[in-house]
């Protein structure tokens, strides 16, 4: 018998969790529990609930490979069903009794006379596994900006990520805060709503068109009764999308050009939007495009036609009890503080969300935080037995999420599967092939678009605090899938089964 809870733990029920879970029970790794913090799956499109989210990459490519719906509404899905999606997915695939709600893990530990792991919950209560598979995520931990003032601010003040249901901005002064992904989605639902939308831009974005593409019902009815003609999309958009996308990020000297024709497309977009030739500057970025999150939005431009908008691009000096002043002494009173400002991704304490404490006892965090952050493939760290991340610093090597989800899945289900062919008790990743992987990625970022000027003034969270850019693998996705499934496994190190300590009986006391 198991001396475990469990042989698995996976921590989170969002895209990577289920993805993971569907994995190994298609291997037939079975005895496996899924911890959630919430009270329903689906991660991100969970928690983010704010006017007009969408995905912003082709739908097509956004699910997993295995499960494809032939419905979808639109090119770019709206949340609500996208979080349909994975709740469908968990349904199809029976995890719904592998699955514990309310579950908030706090901390993990291994125990190396056990050879395995150690889970503390938030109700005091722990759990062991043989492995431990951190899902939780990197779009879960909110970031707020770092302004002065901003916790003294009296009015209405709230995070994008956490949109409470019901919010009325009709007729108010509202500041908004953030014009990335997230703020060129949100930002035009509330034009026309409030009294006066003052939007704070700290740095401009490249945005090509995003027309309102819903799927005819034709193509739907064609891709339920010929399912190959769905995967032959999706195989297009997915190769277009990793050669015009990906490729410009890790590859930047090779394919420039790709970047430049984007810019011309995107400058051609502005100027079709914008009327004001003074604010189409200000709106234009001087970095290269691609050093940001690249977008699509149709309707975030017009808003600036407005007359109750307001672009701001001083910088903020700080927030008073009633409003935001900027740097050239402006003071714009407002009732409402928006902050459309992402989420902590690398950044300590942020991924896992909980402290993880390895074979030596330290936190993961702390390693990281002292050796930059790396992890072999993606997946596995040195120090760190039997433990895997489902997203890890230099995981993703595709333009759709879900591509790193199932080739991660598989490479940590083929770790687990070779350890039980051995009769393992513990797999970890050899020190000298992370550290040469490692090496191996620093050497590439040199012919990466970060690497040079191109990105000098863009302020982009794909640098993390030691000027690496752990959000992208410097590979491709095709040469990712083939590792998922034929990669040697030479570059782990498997040892056998603790010996259980012999019981030892303790002499009765006399008298």
């Amino acid at each position: 018998m198991t001396p475990f809870d469990h042989e698995i733990v996976i921590v989170g029920a969002g895209v990577a969790g289920i993805g993971a879970a569907i994995e190994f029970q298609r291997r037939g790794l079975t005895d496996f529990v899924i911890l959630e913090r919430a009270d329903e799956v689906g991660g991100t499109w969970r928690d983010n609930v704010y006017p007009g989210l969408t995905v912003d990459i082709p739908t097509l490519i956004y699910s997993y490979s295995y499960a494809q719906k032939p419905d979808w509404s639109s090119l770019w899905a709206p949340q609500a069903e996208l979080l349909d999606y994975c709740r469908d997915t968990v349904e199809t695939h029976d995890l719904r009794p592998r699955l514990r709600f309310g579950c908030e893990v706090l901390e993990a530990w291994f125990e190396a006379e056990a050879g395995g792991w150690r889970v503390r919950l938030a109700d005091g209560t722990e759990l062991s596994c043989r492995f431990l598979v951190n899902a939780s995520g990197y779009l879960s931990t909110p970031k707020w900006p770092d302004l002065p003032g901003l916790a003294a601010f009296r009015g209405t003040r709230l995070h994008s990520a956490q949109w409470p249901e019901g919010l009325d901005l009709a007729g108010r002064r509202v500041a908004f805060i953030g014009t990335g992904a997230t703020g060129i989605q949100l930002a035009p639902k509330l034009a026309g709503v409030a009294d006066r939308l003052h939007v704070f831009q700290r740095t401009p974005i490249w945005l090509l068109p995003k027309p309102a593409m819903r799927l005819p019902r034709a193509l739907q009815r064609t891709f339920r009764r010929l399912p190959w003609t769905q995967r032959l999309a999706r195989l297009l958009v997915s190769g277009f999308m990793d050669l015009v996308v990906f490729r410009r990020f890790t590859f930047y000297r090779q394919v420039a050009w790709l970047g430049w024709i984007a810019e011309w497309a995107c400058r051609r977009h502005l100027s079709g939007q914008v009327e004001d030739p003074g604010l189409r500057d200000r709106l234009t970025p001087r970095f290269a495009w691609g050093c940001k999150r690249p977008s699509f939005s149709s309707d975030y431009f017009p808003i600036f036609n407005r007359p109750d908008v307001e672009l701001v691009d001083d910088p903020i000096e700080r927030l008073t009890p009633d409003g935001i002043v900027t740097s050239d002494g402006t003071v714009r009173e407002v009732d409402a503080v928006i902050c459309a400002t992402g989420f902590q991704a690398f950044e300590k304490s942020a991924l896992p969300t909980y402290p993880v404490r390895g074979r030596d006892g330290e936190d993961l965090a702390d390693y990281w935080d002292r050796g930059r952050y790396q992890a072999f493939r993606g997946f596995a760290v040195h120090g760190y037995p039997n433990f895997f991340l489902m997203f890890g610093p230099y995981s993703v090597s595709s333009s759709s999420y879900f591509g790193m989800v199932e080739t991660t899945a598989r490479s940590i289900a083929r770790c687990l599967l070779e350890a039980r062919r051995r009769d393992a008790g513990t797999v970890e990743v050899d020190a000298r092939s992370q550290a040469q992987e490692f090496a191996r990625i620093l050497r590439a970022k040199e012919r990466s678009i970060w690497a040079g000027s191109a990105c000098r003034g863009s302020n982009t969270y794909y640098l993390d605090r030691f000027g690496d850019t752990p959000g992208f693998r410097p590979s491709s996705h095709p040469r990712e899938w083939l590792a998922s499934r034929f990669a040697p496994m030479k570059h782990f190190r498997f040892q056998p089964i603790p010996a259980p300590h012999p019981r030892v009986e303790q002499p009765a006391e006399s008298g």
